[in-house]
Formats: structure tokens, sequence, C-alpha cells
């Protein structure tokens, strides 16, 4: 699977093993490095492009009909599932100090709907003209409203990729508990756990709850936190040989996924991506904490500026996807190559324009957001959270 082998260029040999990291430990030592992993990152940006290499396969195999690069790309739906363990550990390992506190609800709420919100109503809007400009209409209102807030729903956003973004949604807003009362989001956090239980043995919710409820996909979120919580508590021992064993076995599912012996779409695929993925992020982040104290490299640039960019990458595959695949067609080109190399101009187009985004209106625009209440160191940094 290409991409996958990336993950394990992230762990670096060493001639003994890290001991167990505790980040509570050095809290006050280097508060900066508490909240932000540059492993965590470069995997988000791996976890990005899967998702457009599978994007660009199925939509050349829309166009073209290659049923066989569809089915061998077709994994990279698991960079859902490393997206939404990441997410888990990102939101408990930054905002942790918030947890009970209520008066810090509002820099939470602040600091979720900047990072999301903003540069999706750009994507949002710039679908929305495409889709006009190609006689498809104006969506009912209902709909336009529900894909604007991104509330739970049972149908798909107007920009389709965006129901990942309901979930990313539901689960801020679970841990909003948390943050006005610690007691009163522990049973949230035990009920929601209990909901997508129920609904993962067979028994059938929809009629009640929307899917961000009851989806098995929830669970990989809180497979994220547990992550967060054992580096925190110091319990991620050998954490060079827990990356490995992570990478590995995320990338053997990856292989029998591709192979046909495991559905990636299926809820058992759900429990494999989303356990390894948990382990990988639990190892890489522990290994960093160790790899800093030590001041090594903890991550090469491009895959870091590739992790900096995923949520533009994420976001704008699509209109990057569909605009290539429109210049293509028009130069009528699309018979004088390869479908590997048409399949690999697609992916390429999709990730160097998500980048561009990321650089020319991504990072410019929470900067122009965030700086007007933030203290100039933070209005400075990188915007990973």
């Amino acid at each position: 699977m290409p991409g996958t082998h990336d993950i394990s260029a992230l762990v670096e040999p060493e001639t003994a093993e890290p001991p167990a990291v505790s980040v509570r430990a050095r809290s006050e030592a280097s508060p900066h490095r508490l909240r932000r992993f540059t492993t965590i990152e470069a995997l988000r940006g791996l976890a990005a492009t899967a998702v457009v290499l599978c994007h660009a396969a199925r939509h050349l195999d829309k166009s073209l009909t290659t049923p066989r690069l569809a089915d061998i790309y077709k994994p990279g739906v698991a960079g859902v599932d490393l997206f939404f363990v990441i997410s888990g550990f990102i939101i408990l390992q930054t905002h942790r100090s918030d947890i009970g506190q209520p008066k810090r609800l509002t820099h939470y709420a602040g600091r979720r709907f900047t990072r999301v919100w903003p540069l999706y109503w750009v994507a949002l809007a710039l679908t929305m003209l495409m889709d006009f400009a190609g006689s498809h209409g104006l969506p009912a209102a209902r709909e336009l409203f529900v894909s604007v807030l991104l509330l739970p729903a049972r149908h798909a956003p107007i920009l389709g990729i965006a129901w990942t973004l309901q979930f990313e949604v539901f689960f801020y807003g679970v841990f909003a508990l948390l943050i006005v009362n610690r007691t009163a989001g522990r049973a949230v956090l035990l009920t929601w756990l209990c909901c997508i239980a129920v609904s993962s043995a067979g028994a059938s919710l929809a009629g009640m709850l929307p899917p961000q409820c009851t989806s098995i996909y929830g669970l990989e979120f809180l497979m994220g936190m547990a992550s967060a919580e054992l580096l925190h508590r110091g319990q991620v021992c050998a954490p060079r040989t827990l990356a490995i064993a992570g990478s590995t076995l995320f990338v053997l599912a990856l292989v029998l996924a591709g192979c046909g012996q495991l559905d990636p779409f299926a809820q058992a695929a759900r429990l494999v991506f989303g356990a390894t993925a948990a382990v990988l992020v639990a190892g890489l982040a522990a290994l960093e904490a160790s790899s800093c104290e030590a001041g090594r490299p903890v991550s090469p640039r491009w895959l870091s500026v590739l992790g900096g960019a995923s949520y533009s990458i994420y976001l704008f595959q699509f209109v990057f996807i569909g605009l290539a695949w429109q210049i293509i067609l028009r130069a009528s080109v699309a018979q004088s190559f390869s479908r590997v190399v048409l399949f690999l101009v697609l992916s390429a187009v999709a990730v160097c324009g998500g980048v561009v985004v990321s650089i020319g209106v991504e990072k410019p625009l929470l900067r122009a957001i965030r700086g007007r209440r933030a203290g100039p160191a933070e209005a400075g940094q990188a915007v990973l959270f």
C-alpha cells in the first residue's frame, strides 16, 4: 500500500529502548512539547493522503472503469479511522486541564470553532458553486442548515466528505460536557459507549438516534483518548517497540483489506484499524517525547508539511480531483496515458492543491481569527490544534 511504509520511517533505531514516558512529570518543564506532537501531525498527513488515493482511484473507476485500481486503494478509507483516533488523542492531550473547569468552555469552544468551521465553509461554498455551475441547483433550506452547522444527521451533508466532521463535532460536544462537569461528562461518555455497544450487537437504534451516537466510529475517539491517558500516566512502556508493532499491524490490516481478506467498510475493520491506530499513536507520542528529551529529530520535514496541510487536503480533495479531471477531458488526453499515470496525476494534484490551500488560505485565516484573542506566542504557533 503506497504511503504506509512511511509510518515506520518515523521510528528511528536506538541502541536501547526508551523507558516509559510520563507527560505529567514534565508538564512544568516542557509545556510546549505537551501541546504539539510532530509525529502525530505527520501521521495525520499520511491519513489524508491515504483517503485521497482511495477517492482518486474510485473517481477513475467511475470514469474509465478501473475496478482493480479501485480495489487496491480501497483500504485508504482506513485514513478516516486514523483521523478519529488522532482526534481523540489530541483533544484530551490539549484540553485535559480544562476538564471540570466551566470557565474554560468558551476557550475550548473557540478553539474548536476556529479549527473546523471557517475553512470548511470555504470548501462548502466552493462545492455549492461548482454544483450550481453544473446545473445541480441549490440545496433545500434544511439540508443547507444541517450542512453549514455540521449538526448530527442521518444523511450526508452537501459536502459529502464532511460526514466525518459531523462525527468530530459530536465528539467535541461530548467532550465539552467534561469541561462543564467532570462527573456528568464521564456519565455521557459511558452512555455513548453503551449506545455504540448495543448498536454494534445488532440492536437497531436508527429510529431514535443519529448515527453519530451509535456508530462504531465513535469508539475510535475513545481509543484515542485512552492512548492520551496512558501517555499522561506514564504507562506507555517500550514506545519504540509499541510504535513498530502498531505500524506493522496497521499496515498488515491494510494489506489484508487490499487482498479482500478484510472488508474495509465492515464493523470489524473499524475495530482492527482503530485498535492498531491507537497502539501506533501511543507509541509514536511516547517515542517523540523521549526523542525530544535527547534532542533528536522526530520526523522528516516533508511529512510535517503534509501533516500541517492534512485538513486542507482532506476538505478540498474532491475539488482538485474534479478540476484536474475536467482539464484532462478538455485536453482530450485521457486516452493518451495509462490508467496508473492518470491516477497518480489526480492524486498528486489533490495533495499538492491541499498544501497550497493550507499555506494560502487555512493558516492565514486561522492567524487572522486566533491572533486577535491569543498572545503573540500562541498566535505564531503552527495550527495542529
